[in-house]
């Protein structure tokens, strides 16, 4: 039997044992998400983090980027592209902007992102830009389990 004089005591340690596993869930997956530089390269995200690419454009010229290569089971496609264009001057025309694709890094491994600037309506011409990502993304370890 339990001495009333014990339960306080017990109650307030499983609150505060409550509150500790509540605190450390929810800091586990706060890894920002990993913006690569604008030229491409190589990039390294940790599995489950996001990956955010932005590229310069300029829609008013026709021009615009366009994902040539699949995502497979590492990286994960999760939204774009979205426009955002720059703040216009008043009176301008033409301002560029940004494309940007979200992917979610989702298995362990190699995936390489490549993207082509170029008029959507033109078939076999090459593209005026290529950009490439070479995407490595490593495991998150103990963070998985939960």
């Amino acid at each position: 039997m339990t001495s009333r004089r014990f339960v306080p005591s017990l109650q307030a340690a499983c609150i505060a044992m409550s509150m500790l596993a509540l605190g450390s869930c929810a800091s586990l997956n706060r890894e920002g998400a990993v913006a690569p530089p604008l030229e491409g390269g190589n990039v390294v995200v940790v599995q489950g983090a996001p990956l955010v690419i932005n590229l310069s454009a300029n829609p008013a010229t026709g021009y615009g980027w366009e994902l040539t290569s699949k995502p497979g089971d590492a990286v994960w496609l999760i939204g774009g592209p979205d426009a955002t264009p720059e703040p216009k001057p008043a009176g301008m025309l033409g301002v560029g902007g940004t494309t940007t694709y979200r992917f979610r890094a989702m298995a362990p491994g190699s995936q390489t992102l490549e993207f082509a600037y170029r008029q959507t309506w033109e078939q076999g011409v090459p593209p005026a830009q290529v950009v490439r990502y070479d995407v490595t993304v490593k495991s998150a370890g103990w963070r998985n389990w939960f």
